[in-house]
């Protein structure tokens, strides 16, 4: 007989994010949270400008949930942004980890490719964009994992999305156009995979924002004392490059990536 899952967690995370041709770079987060009679809502956004400028704003105020269809809509009051997501490539398969108490993480790529619209003091911005969404009943503290590699590349032909976990229970994905590889190498300032046939070349590339997640929580000090120091030194970098893709050494396309590097605390 299978344990029950836990019925005293659960996070539910959007990420979105969008970049126009200028590199003005958006990443948004709405965070519904529940552990045991606590339960918030957290939006976060964090704004990149051509020049690599950061400007972080977030809220613990309840809104809406977001309409996720093929056209997601976003509105937050607080943070006066406005933006649409309409999905141009199919979602990408479900991964979902389940642990031995049968707590799981998922991970739904839903707008693997979106095109965007985003309003936001006063200007209109648009460009390629990407949402997904994990849901977790398992503790973040608790996931097998010691650092997180996760981006995407988006053009007008192509969509790129990779995950991978180091640790015990290891996760190698990279999804091209939807096709999905296993066999993807980091090198510093580029990505392979399909046997080398494919080449994701990062050139200008941009610190959008490096920080522990205590960070994160300066607003809400009773979760320092939940989550525990595995989670609050745990330090994440956000950049955003411009990528030129090449196939068999030949450049086919270039875009924008946004990526980001996840190593879990001690």
């Amino acid at each position: 007989m299978k344990p029950e899952k836990s019925t005293h967690f659960r996070l539910e995370k959007l990420y979105l994010d969008c970049i126009d041709d200028s590199g003005n770079c958006f990443i948004i987060y709405w965070v519904k949270l529940r552990l045991f009679f606590i339960k918030v809502t957290y939006s976060g956004l964090i704004f990149s400008d051509p020049e690599n400028v950061t400007f972080e704003e977030s809220s613990l105020k309840r809104m809406r949930d977001p309409l996720i269809n093929d056209l997601l809509l976003y509105y937050n009051q607080v943070l006066k942004i406005r933006g649409s997501w309409k999905r141009t490539d199919d979602p990408l398969p479900l991964f979902t980890f389940r642990d031995t108490m049968n707590d799981e993480l998922t991970w739904n790529c839903h707008h693997p490719r979106a095109l965007t619209e985003i309003d936001y003091e006063e200007n209109t911005y648009n460009g390629f964009g990407y949402a997904e969404t994990i849901s977790l009943t398992i503790k973040p503290w608790k996931l097998p994992v010691e650092e997180l590699r996760w981006g995407r590349f988006l053009c007008e032909n192509y969509s790129i999305t990779w995950i991978n976990w180091k640790g015990i229970f290891p996760v190698n994905k990279v999804f091209c156009n939807g096709d999905e590889y296993n066999d993807i190498i980091f090198e510093a300032d580029k990505i392979s995979f399909g046997s080398g046939v494919y080449v994701l070349d990062f050139k200008e590339i941009s610190v959008v924002r490096k920080g522990k997640l205590s960070d994160t929580f300066s607003k809400m000090p009773f979760l320092k004392v939940i989550f525990g120091n595995r989670i609050l030194n745990t330090l994440e970098i956000k950049y955003k490059a411009k990528t030129n893709l090449n196939r068999n050494s030949e450049m086919i396309a270039a875009g924008w990536s946004i990526f980001e590097i996840v190593t879990w605390g001690k």
